[in-house]
């Protein structure tokens, strides 16, 4: 059994800054750290932490300076990949010292764990707030996937392959690449993919796999489902997904309840 933790969408700020003049994003993560460390004994051995994209909210060095500041603090070996906020190079640098981070490209990496293969997908578009599959990292995912064959693969990428029904979000999804969603269809092994960005958890369906997007660490997206509705921020609305993986694959919303 590979029990892998997901938390997404942090928006760390540059020590003594609040998202939004409001919201005290290095807090909450604490906070969420806080409460998985204290949930371990019930959940078990945990492999990995995986953070989805949003690493910052600003991108600059400042806020990769605080958020390596709360991560000396996590004993769970991490990974991450990077969301339409973080700046690839100034997210390579602070992830410099980490041995999965690419020193050059985009930030897609691979690791092969006893009963799963996870990948990070890397679909920043620098500048912009949708996400893409470049053709680089088409290409990189193809050759690993065409080694992987049938094993089990859980995808993580910061932009959802899915629409939500949250039209401002899907807006500023991933933009729509024929050659990604044939790749993913034609693969003959199982696979997952674990998306962040929305704020929310929603389950979807995308080349007929799985789809997981997870919630944030310290606020919601708003629940509006109007077409042409603006994005609004809920404070403290925050979550966590546990990918529980062996003969079956379970997927479990870690709620701010279970944090204590």
């Amino acid at each position: 059994m590979t029990r892998i933790l997901q938390i997404s969408d942090l928006h760390i700020m540059p020590e003594g800054q609040l998202f939004q003049d409001a919201i005290d994003t290095a807090a909450a993560l604490r906070q969420m750290l806080s409460g998985l460390a204290g949930l371990l004994p019930a959940i078990g051995p945990v492999e990995r932490l995986v953070i989805s994209g949003d690493l910052t909210e600003t991108g600059c060095k400042g806020a990769y300076d605080h958020l390596r500041d709360i991560m000396a603090e996590v004993a769970l070996p991490w990974r991450a990949i990077p969301g339409n906020h973080d700046c690839r190079e100034a997210m390579r640098a602070f992830a410099a010292q980490e041995g999965w981070m690419p020193d050059h490209g985009p930030i897609n990496w691979r690791e092969d764990l006893d009963d799963v293969t996870i990948l990070g997908l890397d679909t920043l578009v620098e500048g912009a707030a949708h996400g893409a599959v470049t053709d680089a990292t088409l290409a990189w995912l193809e050759a690993t996937l065409r080694d992987l064959r049938h094993r089990p693969v859980l995808i993580f990428m910061h932009h959802p392959p899915v629409d939500t029904g949250i039209s401002a979000m899907d807006a500023i999804g991933l933009a729509p690449n024929p050659g990604f969603e044939g790749l993913l269809r034609d693969h003959d092994g199982p696979v997952q993919i674990a998306c962040g960005h929305v704020h929310r958890m929603i389950t979807g369906q995308f080349a007929g796999h799985p789809v997981t997007i997870a919630p944030g660490t310290s606020h919601a997206v708003g629940f509006d489902l109007r077409m042409n509705a603006g994005i609004t921020f809920i404070p403290g609305h925050s979550g966590a997904i546990l990918h529980d993986i062996g003969s079956a694959c379970r997927t479990l919303l870690i709620s701010a309840d279970d944090l204590g």
